[in-house]
């Protein structure tokens, strides 16, 4: 009996399905921009507002940011929500890079390849979640070259009409996708067409100008906008364009691009593109997927000599015409090589793709959500910069802070220092000598507990938390130790964990030892630790005749309870006492030990 065949779209959805939860896993390693919050600030009101505000104050046309706002009626205003818009449009440009492969080079490895090629791709992988227009774009470059390409081959006013209609599309959503039309009309010209093609070609200019024609007067009016902005803030370059948010035309703006776009491997994807050159260079298709891959970024970088045009994310479509090119160098390997080359190419990909993600944006979602979940319901939050000025930081705090906590905010070192729990929040600042003062100056009389972020030489933000002994004033033993009180930090079954708070006020002469003491209902000793105090933060003993004065010392206590000791209600005792004799320091009542809290012992 004949082997049953496979349909070849089923290995193309179980890509798509699978590149579905990279994206949906992957929406957590990316985190929000300016540009992206902005998006929220515009698409905040109605319709009517979002549309007069792009047209008389932003750079922008309107389809995408109209889709993102009927998008944020259904499904809330939540980052992931926003994320997944882009990866919808982003996936069903992945199920068109199958059709191409498949339609253009004949066989259905070529479009399951390059799927699996930009599965894996970091530069593809960014601004397929990115909450800006780039998903959308991802979908339209796809359409409208697949477009193209079924239009030069079947040479139909039908056909032409597709087309037509994808280039429209592409002027509401981004001006500088002017870029691949001219390159698509570079590759018309030098395909020497017949006069029935010349004639399509105008129908198709004239179309895709009259489908354009409605927001031709307020695009005009945005390019003198930001020429206008561009000239008075001096960073005009070029005719026309954005200066203050393009990149000059460079050897490194080009190696950059090289970059990014390879995942780091840039040998590598030469090698495979310049195998599939040597097979398919006679082919029209692999043809026009160069001039989608190399043409567009050449064409781009020419064009920002004169119109400042160029940023990387500007052409992130041409990586897939990159991946197809790559795809096809695969397809020639012999049979039984294929598919070990693909997955040995991915997998270095995947490798490296985490090194090829923007490492300079500061995760304010993970950081902020730590500290909701870390927080207490007494605690204060101080802003010392921490980019409270900052309009996009502020907006990630109150997006993604507790309410709560937000509430609590304490504006000044004195009002931090009344308070027993503060988070100290700062930003680059905490490079600063000044900065520094100040957090000593909290730090002396609350003790660092918890720093949750980082600071290195991609990016510095820091939420501390500085917390205070919990009794104002101390209990004295012997007059000698002061006790300023005990936070209990976990009871369970096996242990009790607690930290025990010390000062002295002169320096003691002797190494006392310190019970903390678990006792029944009866005052019977049940469990105890005993010993110099061990230190929270080196974990090392720090014996009595070592403590400082003006310095609070915090004791990081386990009890081990007795694994035959009965559930129920208990007593923490604390003690200090000699070790060599046993005699205990005594306390101001004359008692020698002091009664902390009482704590339950869960026990099946």
């Amino acid at each position: 009996m004949a082997k049953a065949e496979v349909p070849g779209w089923l290995p193309g959805l179980a890509l798509i399905f699978l590149s579905a939860l990279v994206l949906v896993i992957g929406t957590n390693a990316v985190h929000l921009r300016p540009d992206e919050n902005l998006v929220y600030d515009y698409t905040r009101s109605d319709w009517r507002y979002l549309v007069t505000y792009l047209a008389e104050h932003d750079s922008h046309p309107p389809l995408w940011f109209s889709s993102f706002w009927l998008w944020r009626q259904l499904v809330g205003d939540s980052e992931f929500a926003g994320r997944l818009l882009a990866a919808f449009y982003s996936l069903i440009a992945l199920a068109l890079v199958y059709q191409i492969g498949y339609r253009w080079f004949g066989a259905p490895r070529y479009g399951l390849f390059a799927i699996a090629l930009l599965s894996v791709n970091a530069f593809f992988f960014v601004h397929a979640l990115e909450i800006r227009p780039y998903g959308l774009i991802l979908l339209l470059v796809t359409a409208s070259m697949w477009t193209f390409q079924r239009w030069l081959v079947r040479q139909t006013g039908r056909a032409a009409l597709f087309y037509a209609l994808t280039l429209g599309a592409m002027l509401y959503v981004h001006y500088f996708l002017f870029v691949l039309m001219l390159a698509q009309a570079l590759y018309f010209v030098l395909l020497r067409p017949s006069w029935r093609l010349i004639r399509q070609g105008a129908h198709v200019a004239i179309m895709a100008f009259l489908i354009w024609l409605p927001w031709l007067p307020f695009a005009f009016y945005q390019v003198l906008n930001v020429r206008r902005a561009e000239m008075i803030g001096g960073n005009a370059r070029g005719l026309i364009g954005a200066g203050s948010t393009t990149q000059p035309t460079s050897l490194s703006a080009v190696l950059n691009l090289a970059h990014v776009a390879t995942n780091g491997q840039v040998v590598l994807y030469a090698l495979l593109v310049l195998i599939g050159a040597v097979f398919l260079w006679r082919r029209a298709a692999y043809r026009l997927a160069l001039v989608w891959a190399l043409g567009v970024p050449a064409v781009s970088l020419l064009v920002n000599l004169v119109v400042a045009v160029y940023l990387p994310r500007y052409v992130v479509y041409m990586v897939i015409g990159l991946a197809l090119l790559v795809a096809a160098g695969l397809a020639q390997f012999p049979r039984y090589a294929r598919w070990p080359a693909l997955v040995a190419v991915a997998v270095v990909s995947l490798w490296f793709l985490p090194a090829s993600l923007p490492a300079s944006r500061v995760p304010l979602r993970d950081l902020y959500q730590q500290v909701s979940a870390a927080a207490g319901p007494d605690d204060v939050i101080f802003f010392d910069s921490g980019g409270w000025g900052d309009g996009f930081v502020r907006a990630q705090i109150r997006r993604y802070l507790d309410p709560d906590l937000l509430a609590r905010r304490v504006q000044s070192i004195e009002e931090a220092v009344a308070q027993r729990r503060v988070w100290y929040v700062t930003d680059d600042e905490w490079r600063s000598d000044a900065t520094r003062a100040r957090f000593e100056q909290i730090e002396r009389s609350h003790p660092l507990q918890q720093i949750i972020g980082r600071c290195d030489r991609d990016w510095c933000y820091l939420l501390q938390l500085l917390e205070a002994p919990p009794n104002p004033e101390p209990v004295i033993f012997g007059e000698t130790l002061a006790f300023r009180g005990v936070d209990l930090d976990a009871v369970t079954g096996e242990a009790v964990k607690a930290r025990l708070w010390w000062t002295v006020d002169e320096p003691v002469p002797l190494d006392y030892s310190i019970g903390l003491h678990v006792l029944d209902s009866t005052g019977r000793l049940v469990a105890q630790s005993d010993g110099p105090i061990i230190d929270l933060y080196s974990g090392q003993p720090v014996q009595s005749s070592q403590m400082q004065p003006d310095r609070i010392y915090i004791d990081a206590r386990r009890v081990v309870l007795p694994s035959d000791l009965p559930g129920g209600n208990y007593q923490l005792a604390l003690a200090v006492y000699q070790s060599w004799d046993g005699a205990r320091l005594l306390l101001p009542d004359g008692t020698d030990y002091l009664l902390l809290d009482s704590i339950y012992v869960n026990r099946p």
